[in-house]
Protein backbone atom coordinates (compact mmCIF):
# COMPACT_ATOMS: atom_id res chain seq x y z
CA UNK A 1 0.00 0.00 0.00
CA UNK A 2 1.49 3.55 -0.60
CA UNK A 3 1.91 6.21 1.85
CA UNK A 4 2.16 9.48 1.89
CA UNK A 5 5.01 11.69 2.55
CA UNK A 6 5.06 14.76 4.62
CA UNK A 7 4.57 16.81 1.98
CA UNK A 8 1.49 14.83 0.52
CA UNK A 9 4.21 13.22 -1.90
CA UNK A 10 3.42 9.46 -3.00
CA UNK A 11 6.29 7.19 -2.03
CA UNK A 12 5.16 3.62 -3.29
CA UNK A 13 6.52 1.45 -5.78
CA UNK A 14 5.10 3.45 -8.43
CA UNK A 15 7.16 6.39 -7.80
CA UNK A 16 9.29 7.29 -11.01
CA UNK A 17 13.32 6.55 -10.27
CA UNK A 18 15.10 9.68 -11.94
CA UNK A 19 18.42 7.82 -10.68
CA UNK A 20 18.09 4.57 -13.56
CA UNK A 21 15.93 6.08 -16.10
CA UNK A 22 12.58 3.53 -15.49
CA UNK A 23 9.42 3.35 -14.26
CA UNK A 24 9.21 1.36 -11.20
CA UNK A 25 5.80 0.37 -12.22
CA UNK A 26 7.12 -1.67 -14.97
CA UNK A 27 8.73 -3.92 -12.35
CA UNK A 28 9.65 -6.60 -14.90
CA UNK A 29 11.66 -4.32 -18.01
CA UNK A 30 15.30 -5.26 -18.01
CA UNK A 31 17.77 -2.48 -18.30
CA UNK A 32 19.02 -1.85 -21.66
CA UNK A 33 22.52 -1.99 -20.88
CA UNK A 34 24.87 -2.47 -24.12
CA UNK A 35 27.35 -5.46 -23.46
CA UNK A 36 30.13 -2.83 -24.60
CA UNK A 37 32.43 -0.73 -23.21
CA UNK A 38 33.75 1.95 -25.72
CA UNK A 39 37.53 3.50 -24.69
CA UNK A 40 36.83 7.13 -25.62
CA UNK A 41 40.92 7.74 -24.79
CA UNK A 42 43.26 8.13 -28.13
CA UNK A 43 45.62 5.32 -27.99
CA UNK A 44 47.43 5.96 -30.92
CA UNK A 45 51.89 6.47 -30.66
CA UNK A 46 52.35 7.89 -33.93
CA UNK A 47 56.17 8.08 -33.21
CA UNK A 48 57.17 4.88 -32.26
CA UNK A 49 54.88 3.45 -34.70
CA UNK A 50 56.99 5.25 -37.14
CA UNK A 51 60.14 3.99 -35.75
CA UNK A 52 62.12 0.69 -36.02
CA UNK A 53 63.21 -2.00 -33.34
CA UNK A 54 66.61 -3.72 -32.47
CA UNK A 55 68.04 -5.62 -29.16
CA UNK A 56 69.54 -4.26 -26.40
CA UNK A 57 71.87 -6.50 -24.80
CA UNK A 58 73.01 -4.22 -21.75
CA UNK A 59 71.68 -1.75 -19.59
CA UNK A 60 73.65 1.31 -21.35
CA UNK A 61 73.01 0.50 -24.87
CA UNK A 62 75.55 2.34 -27.70
CA UNK A 63 75.73 2.99 -31.08
CA UNK A 64 78.60 4.52 -33.25
CA UNK A 65 78.72 7.17 -35.82
CA UNK A 66 81.09 8.21 -38.14
CA UNK A 67 81.60 11.24 -40.83
CA UNK A 68 83.09 11.98 -44.24
CA UNK A 69 85.97 14.33 -44.24
CA UNK A 70 84.53 17.36 -45.85
CA UNK A 71 84.90 17.99 -49.67
CA UNK A 72 87.83 19.54 -51.02
CA UNK A 73 91.01 18.63 -53.11
CA UNK A 74 92.03 15.39 -54.04
CA UNK A 75 94.24 15.98 -57.11
CA UNK A 76 97.35 13.87 -57.59
CA UNK A 77 100.23 14.47 -59.89
CA UNK A 78 100.98 12.21 -63.19
CA UNK A 79 102.95 8.92 -61.62
CA UNK A 80 102.28 10.03 -57.92
CA UNK A 81 103.09 7.08 -55.65
CA UNK A 82 100.29 5.43 -52.98
CA UNK A 83 100.10 6.91 -49.77
CA UNK A 84 101.52 10.00 -50.17
CA UNK A 85 98.52 12.37 -49.96
CA UNK A 86 97.62 10.70 -46.54
CA UNK A 87 99.14 10.01 -43.23
CA UNK A 88 98.42 6.47 -42.30
CA UNK A 89 95.28 5.86 -40.16
CA UNK A 90 96.42 4.99 -36.60
CA UNK A 91 92.71 4.81 -34.98
CA UNK A 92 89.24 4.96 -35.49
CA UNK A 93 87.54 8.42 -35.81
CA UNK A 94 84.15 7.25 -35.00
CA UNK A 95 81.90 8.58 -32.12
CA UNK A 96 80.22 6.81 -29.65
CA UNK A 97 76.36 7.31 -28.66
CA UNK A 98 74.64 5.92 -25.90
CA UNK A 99 71.42 5.50 -23.84
CA UNK A 100 70.14 3.95 -21.07
CA UNK A 101 67.53 1.29 -20.81
CA UNK A 102 64.22 2.15 -18.83
CA UNK A 103 62.14 -0.61 -16.87
CA UNK A 104 58.70 0.52 -17.47
CA UNK A 105 55.54 -1.29 -15.71
CA UNK A 106 51.83 -1.14 -14.66
CA UNK A 107 50.32 -2.92 -11.50
CA UNK A 108 46.77 -3.98 -10.86
CA UNK A 109 44.45 -5.79 -8.31
CA UNK A 110 41.18 -6.91 -9.04
CA UNK A 111 38.95 -8.18 -6.09
CA UNK A 112 37.43 -11.66 -6.14
CA UNK A 113 34.03 -10.66 -6.42
CA UNK A 114 34.65 -8.30 -8.98
CA UNK A 115 36.15 -11.32 -11.22
CA UNK A 116 32.70 -13.31 -9.74
CA UNK A 117 29.94 -11.27 -11.19
CA UNK A 118 28.20 -10.77 -14.09
CA UNK A 119 29.23 -7.51 -15.91
CA UNK A 120 28.18 -6.25 -18.91
CA UNK A 121 31.07 -5.88 -21.48
CA UNK A 122 33.55 -7.87 -19.63
CA UNK A 123 34.05 -11.34 -19.38
CA UNK A 124 36.93 -11.37 -16.74
CA UNK A 125 37.78 -8.09 -14.77
CA UNK A 126 41.13 -9.22 -14.20
CA UNK A 127 42.04 -9.59 -18.10
CA UNK A 128 40.04 -6.60 -18.77
CA UNK A 129 42.12 -4.57 -16.94
CA UNK A 130 45.47 -5.99 -18.14
CA UNK A 131 44.77 -5.23 -21.58
CA UNK A 132 43.88 -1.60 -20.18
CA UNK A 133 47.15 -1.40 -18.47
CA UNK A 134 49.53 -2.37 -21.61
CA UNK A 135 47.37 0.21 -23.93
CA UNK A 136 48.85 3.27 -21.28
CA UNK A 137 52.10 1.78 -20.89
CA UNK A 138 52.31 2.21 -24.46
CA UNK A 139 51.30 5.95 -24.15
CA UNK A 140 53.54 6.07 -20.91
CA UNK A 141 56.41 5.49 -23.64
CA UNK A 142 55.15 7.51 -26.58
CA UNK A 143 55.57 10.71 -24.00
CA UNK A 144 58.63 9.69 -22.68
CA UNK A 145 60.08 9.57 -26.77
CA UNK A 146 58.67 12.65 -27.63
CA UNK A 147 57.38 15.20 -24.45
CA UNK A 148 59.05 14.27 -21.23
CA UNK A 149 62.46 16.18 -22.42
CA UNK A 150 64.21 13.14 -20.53
CA UNK A 151 68.22 13.26 -20.62
CA UNK A 152 69.72 9.85 -20.17
CA UNK A 153 70.71 8.67 -16.92
CA UNK A 154 71.52 6.63 -14.91
CA UNK A 155 71.27 8.18 -10.96
CA UNK A 156 68.67 6.87 -9.17
CA UNK A 157 65.87 5.55 -11.37
CA UNK A 158 67.49 4.77 -15.04
CA UNK A 159 65.76 6.88 -17.15
CA UNK A 160 66.12 6.89 -21.06
CA UNK A 161 66.88 10.13 -22.83
CA UNK A 162 63.79 11.10 -25.51
CA UNK A 163 63.83 12.95 -28.78
CA UNK A 164 64.90 16.32 -27.36
CA UNK A 165 68.14 14.38 -25.60
CA UNK A 166 69.87 13.70 -29.11
CA UNK A 167 68.14 16.28 -31.31
CA UNK A 168 69.10 19.86 -29.30
CA UNK A 169 72.36 21.07 -31.23
CA UNK A 170 72.75 24.41 -33.05
CA UNK A 171 73.50 21.82 -35.98
CA UNK A 172 69.64 21.27 -36.93
CA UNK A 173 67.69 23.01 -34.56
CA UNK A 174 65.86 26.31 -34.69
CA UNK A 175 64.67 28.26 -31.67
CA UNK A 176 61.38 30.42 -32.24
CA UNK A 177 62.09 32.66 -29.29
CA UNK A 178 64.79 34.58 -27.94
CA UNK A 179 67.66 33.31 -24.83
CA UNK A 180 67.55 29.60 -25.49
CA UNK A 181 70.51 27.43 -25.90
CA UNK A 182 71.27 24.32 -27.67
CA UNK A 183 72.41 20.89 -26.16
CA UNK A 184 75.79 19.06 -26.50
CA UNK A 185 73.44 16.21 -28.83
CA UNK A 186 74.54 13.13 -27.08
CA UNK A 187 71.57 12.44 -25.10
CA UNK A 188 73.14 13.77 -21.66
CA UNK A 189 71.16 17.42 -21.73
CA UNK A 190 68.10 19.02 -23.56
CA UNK A 191 68.07 22.92 -23.95
CA UNK A 192 67.96 25.12 -21.60
CA UNK A 193 67.26 29.02 -21.28
CA UNK A 194 67.74 31.57 -18.92
CA UNK A 195 64.84 33.56 -18.81
CA UNK A 196 63.67 32.37 -22.48
CA UNK A 197 61.06 33.64 -24.81
CA UNK A 198 58.38 32.22 -27.09
CA UNK A 199 57.54 32.22 -30.63
CA UNK A 200 55.45 31.53 -32.98
CA UNK A 201 55.65 28.50 -36.08
CA UNK A 202 56.65 29.88 -38.74
CA UNK A 203 57.55 28.27 -42.45
CA UNK A 204 61.04 30.58 -42.60
CA UNK A 205 61.64 28.47 -39.49
CA UNK A 206 60.84 24.48 -40.75
CA UNK A 207 62.90 25.57 -44.05
CA UNK A 208 66.01 26.83 -42.00
CA UNK A 209 65.72 23.30 -40.26
CA UNK A 210 65.27 21.39 -43.61
CA UNK A 211 68.56 23.18 -44.99
CA UNK A 212 70.59 22.61 -41.74
CA UNK A 213 69.72 18.77 -41.84
CA UNK A 214 70.26 18.93 -45.56
CA UNK A 215 73.56 20.37 -45.21
CA UNK A 216 74.63 18.08 -42.09
CA UNK A 217 73.90 14.82 -45.50
CA UNK A 218 70.46 14.21 -44.02
CA UNK A 219 67.04 14.04 -45.68
CA UNK A 220 63.76 14.17 -43.02
CA UNK A 221 60.52 13.50 -44.18
CA UNK A 222 58.54 13.64 -41.11
CA UNK A 223 56.95 16.90 -38.98
CA UNK A 224 55.82 15.47 -36.15
CA UNK A 225 53.20 18.30 -34.32
CA UNK A 226 50.67 18.82 -31.59
CA UNK A 227 47.23 19.14 -32.81
CA UNK A 228 47.29 23.02 -31.69
CA UNK A 229 50.67 23.44 -33.95
CA UNK A 230 48.91 21.13 -36.79
CA UNK A 231 46.16 23.56 -37.23
CA UNK A 232 48.52 26.79 -37.41
CA UNK A 233 50.86 24.89 -39.81
CA UNK A 234 47.47 24.41 -41.93
CA UNK A 235 47.37 27.83 -42.02
CA UNK A 236 50.38 29.27 -42.45
CA UNK A 237 49.56 27.98 -46.12
CA UNK A 238 47.70 31.06 -46.26
CA UNK A 239 49.26 33.63 -43.92
CA UNK A 240 52.10 32.64 -45.06
CA UNK A 241 52.59 31.50 -48.35
CA UNK A 242 49.05 32.72 -49.90
CA UNK A 243 48.00 29.40 -51.08
CA UNK A 244 44.13 29.24 -51.40
CA UNK A 245 42.15 26.79 -49.97
CA UNK A 246 41.39 24.20 -53.02
CA UNK A 247 38.06 23.58 -54.02
CA UNK A 248 37.87 20.49 -55.68
CA UNK A 249 35.31 19.75 -58.80
CA UNK A 250 32.80 18.07 -55.80
CA UNK A 251 32.62 21.36 -53.82
CA UNK A 252 34.48 19.87 -51.39
CA UNK A 253 36.93 22.47 -49.95
CA UNK A 254 40.57 20.95 -48.52
CA UNK A 255 41.27 22.82 -44.99
CA UNK A 256 44.71 20.47 -44.33
CA UNK A 257 48.20 20.01 -45.83
CA UNK A 258 49.51 16.75 -45.35
CA UNK A 259 52.49 16.99 -47.31
CA UNK A 260 54.77 20.19 -47.27
CA UNK A 261 56.92 20.20 -50.31
CA UNK A 262 59.81 22.19 -49.39
CA UNK A 263 63.59 22.99 -51.45
CA UNK A 264 65.62 20.18 -49.55
CA UNK A 265 62.82 17.42 -49.31
CA UNK A 266 59.34 16.66 -48.99
CA UNK A 267 57.52 16.35 -45.12
CA UNK A 268 54.74 14.28 -43.96
CA UNK A 269 52.19 16.21 -41.70
CA UNK A 270 51.78 13.98 -38.68
CA UNK A 271 49.87 15.00 -35.61
CA UNK A 272 50.67 13.58 -32.33
CA UNK A 273 48.40 14.30 -29.07
CA UNK A 274 50.88 13.20 -26.76
CA UNK A 275 52.70 16.80 -27.45
CA UNK A 276 50.21 18.83 -26.76
CA UNK A 277 49.07 17.42 -23.16
CA UNK A 278 50.17 19.44 -20.31
CA UNK A 279 53.30 18.53 -18.93
CA UNK A 280 56.22 20.92 -17.58
CA UNK A 281 59.86 21.06 -17.48
CA UNK A 282 62.44 23.18 -15.95
CA UNK A 283 65.10 24.22 -18.76
CA UNK A 284 67.14 26.55 -15.92
CA UNK A 285 64.48 29.26 -15.63
CA UNK A 286 61.90 27.60 -13.61
CA UNK A 287 58.71 26.20 -15.11
CA UNK A 288 58.07 25.85 -18.88
CA UNK A 289 55.17 24.24 -20.09
CA UNK A 290 55.85 22.10 -23.03
CA UNK A 291 52.65 21.68 -24.40
CA UNK A 292 52.38 23.15 -28.02
CA UNK A 293 56.19 23.49 -27.49
CA UNK A 294 57.81 21.97 -30.15
CA UNK A 295 58.02 20.61 -34.04
CA UNK A 296 59.94 17.65 -34.33
CA UNK A 297 61.33 17.63 -37.88
CA UNK A 298 62.84 13.59 -38.42
CA UNK A 299 63.73 10.56 -40.59
CA UNK A 300 62.51 7.74 -38.94
CA UNK A 301 64.93 5.55 -40.44
CA UNK A 302 67.56 7.36 -37.66
CA UNK A 303 65.20 5.95 -34.91
CA UNK A 304 64.48 2.50 -33.15
CA UNK A 305 63.47 0.86 -29.90
CA UNK A 306 66.19 -1.25 -28.36
CA UNK A 307 64.07 -4.00 -26.00
CA UNK A 308 66.02 -5.61 -23.10
CA UNK A 309 63.13 -7.24 -21.93
CA UNK A 310 60.16 -7.81 -23.92
CA UNK A 311 56.51 -6.49 -22.25
CA UNK A 312 55.64 -9.66 -20.03
CA UNK A 313 52.75 -9.94 -17.24
CA UNK A 314 54.26 -11.30 -13.88
CA UNK A 315 51.39 -13.35 -12.27
CA UNK A 316 52.14 -12.36 -8.92
CA UNK A 317 48.95 -14.56 -7.80
CA UNK A 318 47.02 -13.77 -4.46
CA UNK A 319 46.72 -11.63 -2.22
CA UNK A 320 44.33 -12.18 0.17
CA UNK A 321 40.92 -11.43 -1.72
CA UNK A 322 42.61 -9.89 -5.05
CA UNK A 323 44.28 -11.21 -7.96
CA UNK A 324 47.34 -9.26 -7.78
CA UNK A 325 49.64 -8.69 -11.63
CA UNK A 326 52.38 -6.53 -13.01
CA UNK A 327 53.48 -5.61 -16.22
CA UNK A 328 57.15 -5.20 -16.86
CA UNK A 329 59.34 -4.66 -19.80
CA UNK A 330 63.06 -2.58 -19.94
CA UNK A 331 63.97 -1.02 -23.44
CA UNK A 332 65.62 2.32 -24.49
CA UNK A 333 65.86 4.41 -27.73
CA UNK A 334 68.74 4.63 -30.35
CA UNK A 335 69.18 7.38 -32.03
CA UNK A 336 71.85 6.96 -35.11
CA UNK A 337 72.22 9.75 -36.36
CA UNK A 338 71.34 12.54 -34.71
CA UNK A 339 72.13 15.69 -37.15
CA UNK A 340 69.96 13.83 -39.58
CA UNK A 341 66.86 14.98 -37.60
CA UNK A 342 66.22 18.66 -36.10
CA UNK A 343 63.62 20.18 -34.55
CA UNK A 344 62.02 23.82 -33.73
CA UNK A 345 61.97 25.01 -29.90
CA UNK A 346 59.94 27.22 -28.19
CA UNK A 347 57.20 27.77 -29.84
CA UNK A 348 54.15 29.11 -28.08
Amino acid sequence: MATVGSRGVSTGRAQADVTSGRNNADVSQREDLSNFISMITRDETPFMASIGKTKAKAIFHEWQTDELAAPGDSKLAEGADYGTDAAPVTGPHRTRLGNYTQINGKSLAVSGTRRAVDQAGVADEYAYQLKKRGTELRRDVEFDLVHSYNAASASGTRQMGGFQSFVNTADTCVFAGANWTAGSGDGTDTISATAGANGALALSDIDSVMQKIYEEGGKASRIMLSPKLRRDFSDLMVSDSGVRRNIDTDGKLRQSVDVYMSDFGDLMVVPNYIMGLANTVDFGDGAESVADFAALIYDPQWFKIATLRSLQEVDVGQKGDSTVGMMVEEQTMECLNPRGCGAIYALN
